[in-house]
Parts: C-alpha cells; sequence; structure tokens
C-alpha cells in the first residue's frame, strides 16, 4: 500500500518557518535535529516540490514567496 503524502507535517514545517522568519523573505533557518529524521526529509522535500520551501545544503531552509503567501 502506497504511503500517505506528508501534507500535514510539510504545513506544520511551512508555519514554521513562516514563524521563526517573522514572514520575511528569504530568510534561512536550520534544520538542525529535525533533518535526519525520515519524515522531515520527506516533508521537506514535499514542499520543496510544491514550491514551498527551498533548502541549503541539505540543512537550512527558507520560504518561497508562495510558502510565505499561503501562510499569511
Amino acid at each position: 500500500m502506497p504511503r500517505k503524502p506528508p501534507l500535514g507535517l510539510a504545513r506544520k514545517l511551512r508555519g514554521d518557518v513562516y514563524d521563526a522568519t517573522a514572514g520575511r523573505p528569504m530568510q534561512w533557518r536550520s534544520l538542525a535535529g529535525i533533518s535526519d529524521v525520515a519524515e522531515t526529509v520527506e516533508a521537506v522535500q514535499w514542499a520543496v516540490d510544491r514550491g514551498w520551501l527551498l533548502v541549503e545544503g541539505g540543512h537550512s531552509v527558507a520560504l518561497t514567496d508562495e510558502g510565505r503567501r499561503l501562510c499569511g
């Protein structure tokens, strides 16, 4: 049976990054401590595929304009 997409976790991550950056554009935040969890990696990739997040070096994320729009 196929796995359920990580929509809930991807939305939570998007919201957490929005809160951590006060919704400002191109503010990078570390995924330290959570980026090694398989579910988080999958959710981050899911959010990247939908244009919500950018990833730098595999450990930092920033919201795209679309990610910020969806949170605001």
